[in-house]
């Protein structure tokens, strides 16, 4: 009689202990970053949901100048124009994951507060141009860099100081794409893509309106609701007068003992 085959095994999820039990998937792979508390959903979202599991990473980003979706103040612009009173800054991180410190690239992660200016299709060409263009511009192991270095030194860098070089040359035409970008694409939106000389390349910083998010919880706090919690103060304390202070002097201080 012969023994009965043995079960097969069932495959059980690998978890790391070490790692702990939850960990947040690398900015290189992409996901979407959602607002705290937010309840909107898109087909966007459901693809990223396939890919990256949860697909929502809003849970590992407190609210802050840290998070992705966080409205930034305008530095771009003068404090007094109207552009710094109407227009916020979505910064988006390096990535460090792709070159390391070899080409500045950014994050592949959508905030979703560029929902509905830049669809989450189009956010991930925009980073996939600048990245590619940034690699291929500070490759130091192409021939155009050896014969840019060789040059520099022959010509003592004037090689390098009238532009010649070819990273020079490929950074100029990224930059003049951006310019296009933001003429052809973004300015239907109100949306532009800062230049990246301006961030010294250690953020993609991109222009939007207002979106009226408040800086403690990422709510929406327009003016016409903060009024409104004013006049609901004023009536809860009705015509209630504070007391002015007053200051006392007194003109004749204590006398002090002494011991002989």
């Amino acid at each position: 009689m012969s023994a009965a085959p043995d079960a097969a095994p069932q495959h059980a999820e690998s978890h790391d202990v070490e790692a702990g039990t939850h960990l947040p998937p690398p900015l290189s792979q992409g996901g979407r970053v959602s607002l705290p508390g937010s309840g909107r959903t898109s087909l966007s979202r459901t693809r990223s949901q396939r890919t990256n599991g949860d697909g929502d990473d809003a849970s590992e980003y407190p609210w802050g100048p840290s998070h992705p979706c966080f409205p930034h103040p305008n530095p771009h612009v003068p404090l007094g124009s109207e552009l710094y009173e109407t227009t916020r800054i979505v910064r988006i991180k390096r990535d460090w994951m792709v070159k390391g410190d070899l080409a500045p690239t950014f994050a592949n992660l959508y905030p979703e507060i560029l929902d509905p200016l830049i669809s989450e299709d189009d956010f991930r060409d925009v980073v996939k141009k600048i990245n590619d263009s940034l690699v291929a511009a500070f490759d130091p192991f192409t021939f155009r860099a050896w014969l840019d270095t060789v040059m520099g030194i022959a010509t003592f860098w004037l090689w390098d100081d009238v532009g010649m070089t070819g990273v020079k040359k490929q950074l100029s035409e990224l930059e003049s794409w951006i310019e296009r970008w933001n003429t052809e694409i973004g300015q239907k939106e109100a949306v532009k893509i800062i230049p990246l000389r301006r961030t010294g390349y250690l953020t993609l910083d991109i222009q939007i309106p207002d979106p009226h998010l408040g800086p403690d919880n990422g709510t929406l706090s327009r003016p016409e609701t903060r009024e409104a919690d004013v006049r609901q103060k004023n009536d809860d304390y009705g015509n209630y007068t504070i007391p002015t202070p007053t200051l006392q002097v007194n003109s004749m201080p204590p006398a002090i003992e002494t011991r002989s």
